[in-house]
């Protein structure tokens, strides 16, 4: 079994645990932080996520002790933080999607204090010490594998679908219906005009649901925010815009998520709403980590043109986006229709 070959104390004091990555994927990096609970019940766990995320987790229960800020884009940036990890004084410090900045950081931080540093830099590929690293696999089990690898002396290997991230709050159900209408690129983009003509199937059998498209006041999602509007959205669906203080509330007190490959779903998941994705230039086998009888999606296979370069599709924009278009509103209706009459 491939582990690190230092001797691996039985417990931390503090462990430090970073993911400085996009808000779905620090909702991913839950999973993660429970199985290094029951590594380290006694451990003080904290998890350090960009500044702008980290609103997201105030008013909730997460698997960790403390969320602190980590951004690392300028020397005073680099002077804050300093001073933040200094005074927590971790006895190690394990990072679960290796980014750049941070790796810098950390590693100058390591060899400073000598404070152990590990990371899963799922680029590299090769004999390392790190459990399948550079295997494609699902994002959750590539984080386990991490911590599996540098922090664990046991010999079973954890299993993702184990560990479904969990955010616990007071959520007050609601007869809500989530339409996740953004996403990263263009291409993981299902129509708005399509949600459109959902949200109306959905209205018209069930005038008791509220339909709501949560959108932020970014000037792309302004841009969405008017195409929708010129579609005629508002007769069915309303527009919101929910403060991340206030989004796992929002999104835990729904009933179903029906959208894009985004934050959003993760954070349905992680508070137990029922979700359906459409995925089209990424396979779900990565970014779908969560069991799909539970959460079920719509994707389109095989097709040619989403491995001409890779494993997926990396385009920003295309002329036919058949790993999308093909799946019709009524097709979607059809199958989670049985979820709105529950």
């Amino acid at each position: 079994m491939l582990h690190f070959s230092y001797n691996k104390p039985m417990t931390y004091k503090t462990i430090l645990v970073v993911k400085n990555r996009a808000m779905g994927d620090s909702v991913m990096g839950l999973s993660t932080l429970q199985y290094i609970r029951e590594l380290y019940p006694d451990s003080k766990i904290i998890y350090a996520l960009p500044s702008w995320i980290t609103p997201l987790y105030k008013n909730v229960d997460i698997c960790c002790d403390e969320v602190i800020s980590c951004d690392l884009k300028t020397a005073r940036d680099w002077f804050k933080f300093y001073q933040k990890v200094r005074s927590l004084k971790p006895d190690v410090i394990f990072e679960m999607h290796l980014a750049g900045r941070s790796f810098k950081f950390f590693n100058l931080f390591s060899k400073i204090f000598r404070t152990p540093y590990f990371f899963h830099n799922h680029h590299e590929k090769g004999p390392t010490n790190i459990l399948d690293q550079g295997v494609i696999k699902a994002v959750i089990q590539r984080d386990l594998d991490g911590a599996f690898s540098c922090l664990s002396k046991e010999e079973k290997i954890p299993n993702y679908l184990d560990y479904t991230p969990v955010m616990k709050g007071s959520f007050k159900k609601s007869k809500r219906l989530i339409l996740g209408v953004v996403a990263t690129r263009e291409t993981k983009m299902w129509p708005l005009e399509y949600y459109v003509e959902l949200a109306k199937m959905c209205k018209n059998k069930f005038p008791d649901v509220e339909i709501e498209i949560p959108l932020s006041t970014s000037a792309d999602d302004q841009k969405i925010k008017e195409k929708l509007l010129f579609l005629g959205s508002e007769e069915v669906a309303n527009i919101v815009h929910i403060s991340l203080e206030n989004l796992t509330h929002y999104i835990g007190e729904s009933i179903l998520y029906v959208g894009n490959d985004t934050g959003l779903k993760h954070l349905a998941v992680a508070t137990s709403v029922k979700s359906y994705t459409l995925f089209g230039p990424e396979p779900p086998n990565e970014w779908h980590p969560y069991k799909k009888e539970e959460h079920p999606y719509f994707y389109k296979e095989p097709l040619e043109c989403r491995t001409r370069t890779a494993h997926y599709c990396g385009l920003s924009t295309c002329d036919s986006m058949i790993c999308l278009n093909e799946f019709s509103p009524s097709e979607v209706f059809n199958v989670i229709e049985k979820d709105l009459n529950e």
